[in-house]
C-alpha cells in the first residue's frame, strides 16, 4: 500500500458494521496472509481489492474475509487520521511495483511483487 502505508506504520482497524465502500482501505484474510488493500468494488457479498500500486486486482473475496477498515495509522510517535495518511496510488508507486515484478521475472522468481 505504499505510499499510503510505509514500513513501520501500524494501522488501527475497526470491525465492519456494513459493507465497505470503493476507495476504503480494508484488512482482508487471504489463504496465506493478511493484507491491507483498497476496495475496488463490493456488491454486498463479494469484494474486489487492489493494492494502491499493484498491477492487478486481487481475486474477488467473500465479504466474510474482510476483517475491518483501516481508520488511523501510528507513524513514529504520531497517530494520523485518515486524511493525513491515506494518499492513494501514485505514478511513482505503480512504476516501482512494475519494476519489481520485471526484476523478479528476470530472476526467475514467482509470486506477488
Amino acid at each position: 500500500m505504499w505510499p499510503s502505508l510505509r514500513a513501520g506504520d501500524v494501522a488501527e482497524v475497526e470491525p465492519l458494521v456494513e459493507a465497505p465502500r470503493p476507495g476504503e482501505v480494508v484488512l482482508a484474510r487471504f489463504e496465506s496472509s493478511l493484507v491491507l488493500h483498497r476496495v475496488r468494488w463490493c456488491d454486498g457479498s463479494v469484494c474486489a481489492l487492489r493494492g494502491d500500486n499493484g498491477g492487478m486486482e486481487d481475486p474477488p473475496l467473500p465479504l466474510v474475509r474482510i476483517l475491518g477498515r483501516a481508520r488511523r495509522v501510528r507513524r513514529g510517535g504520531a497517530l494520523l487520521e485518515m486524511d493525513r495518511w491515506d494518499v492513494g496510488p501514485r505514478r511513482l508507486g505503480r512504476w516501482r511495483a512494475t519494476l519489481k515484478r520485471q526484476v523478479a521475472a528476470w530472476l526467475g522468481r514467482t509470486g506477488r511483487a
